[in-house]
């Protein structure tokens, strides 16, 4: 199996302002064609260390995948690095000259002199078209080995990879199919999942990974016989419990929601008060969403709560406005308000303040009123107050029953 390694190469990820999004996208991408990346690094941008790193890489891996550094800037080295290490001369390219001239005409800006240095190509090496920049990538290929330079911009680098890098070594190298799926999980922790399906194992050619994030968890089967993913992901399937899965592979619960909303031919309404808004933002998010979504109301305050919603005075007063009681009204009071077949509402405290013995933080009261009636559930969620939040506002749409 051809060995590939990937290097990103950039100071603005190094210091962690910039999440290096290219090596899950490259990564995915090659282990769907049964090409897995063996080691990925990321690196500044300082030309010493580009030519060591080169050096390292061209000398142990069969392919070499960089990114970043080839704009024309002053901090843009790694073009010129490339060269050395190669021994390459810098010559002008009246293709990718022609391509980045066709670029700034579209946008109608004139042409600064410095970009000019973007379609100069290391002789030997092929240009790769940039149909959505200017900086073209670059190939070469010599004893079997393969190098790529992509730019760091990822709707650059995604484009170029999938119409020129991946097409090469398709092409080139021995491929074996990884196949992979995805069972999505919420509301219920890893420890739990992993005791509820510990009897099903792993094979020497087929793995299950464990994937926790906010609020949920993703269980993944991979490998090289479709049928053992099939196998295992189906006795995974009898051992956790159908309603805390969510869906399979790339869904969300904010698309799943949005397909459950169109097929019902219901509408519905939100009222929030810890979330802010945020579960009538991830409803809207979705196009088409205008066929259901009626509206809602942020009522924040206890005074909102009364005036909009008509929670009674003395509902806040007796349980306070994070309790069932005011949440049960809440969810009344927005459907009424809005005439809305069903509707959601969520009030608690998101911290990092705010909370007592009785009622810490994290106390969310989710209600929703569905298919089925209404139903009111405690929940007690950790996490900073945004992470409180977005559990809260995707938890109370998993919870909706349409």
């Amino acid at each position: 199996m051809s060995k590939i390694i990937y290097v990103a190469i950039g100071n603005e990820i190094l210091i962690g302002k910039t999440i290096n999004t290219n090596e899950s996208f490259i990564g995915m991408q090659l282990t769907s064609a049964g090409l897995p990346l063996g080691i990925s690094m990321t690196i500044k941008d300082d030309k010493k260390m580009i030519l060591k790193t080169l050096g390292h890489c061209w000398e142990h891996y069969d392919v070499v995948i960089v990114s970043g550094g080839l704009g024309p800037t002053h901090d843009d080295v790694t073009k010129y690095a490339i060269a050395e290490f190669f021994k390459k001369k810098l010559i002008f390219n009246n293709s990718a000259w022609s391509a980045i001239k066709k670029m700034y005409e579209a946008k109608n800006v004139p042409i600064p002199e410095i970009v000019r240095t973007q379609a100069e190509i290391p002789q030997g090496f092929t240009a790769l078209p940039n149909k959505t920049g200017t900086a073209p990538g670059l190939y070469f290929t010599e004893n079997n080995k393969h190098f790529f330079a992509l730019p760091g911009v990822p709707s650059e680098m995604k484009n170029m990879f999938v119409y020129h890098v991946f097409p090469k070594l398709k092409r080139t190298l021995s491929v074996n199919p990884i196949y992979q799926k995805t069972i999505r999980t919420i509301g219920i922790p890893e420890s739990t999942i992993f005791t509820k399906t510990i009897d099903v194992k792993e094979t020497s050619i087929t793995k299950i990974a464990f994937l926790p994030k906010s609020g949920m968890v993703d269980i993944r089967v991979y490998g090289t016989s479709e049928q053992e993913v099939k196998e295992i992901i189906n006795r995974l399937l009898e051992n956790i419990p159908p309603k805390n899965i969510y869906g399979f592979d790339d869904d969300t619960i904010v698309e799943t929601f949005h397909k459950k909303m169109v097929t019902s031919g219901k509408t519905v309404s939100a009222a929030e008060s810890c979330t802010g808004g945020l579960i009538q933002s991830l409803i809207t998010d979705n196009a088409g969403s205008s066929d259901y979504f009626l509206g809602g109301v942020v009522s924040y305050s206890n005074e909102a709560k009364m005036n909009l919603l008509g929670v009674k005075e003395t509902t806040l007063e007796k349980f306070g406005a994070v309790s069932e009681e005011t949440v049960r009204e809440m969810v009344y009071g927005v459907q009424k308000l809005m005439g809305s077949d069903y509707a959601i509402a969520v009030s608690g405290i998101a911290g990092p303040g705010g909370g007592t013995e009785n009622k810490p933080v994290g106390l969310v009261y989710i209600g929703t009123f569905g298919k089925s009636g209404i139903v009111i559930k405690k929940n007690n969620l950790s996490g900073s107050r945004l992470e409180v939040k977005n559990k809260t506002a995707l938890t109370a749409l998993f919870q909706l029953d349409v």
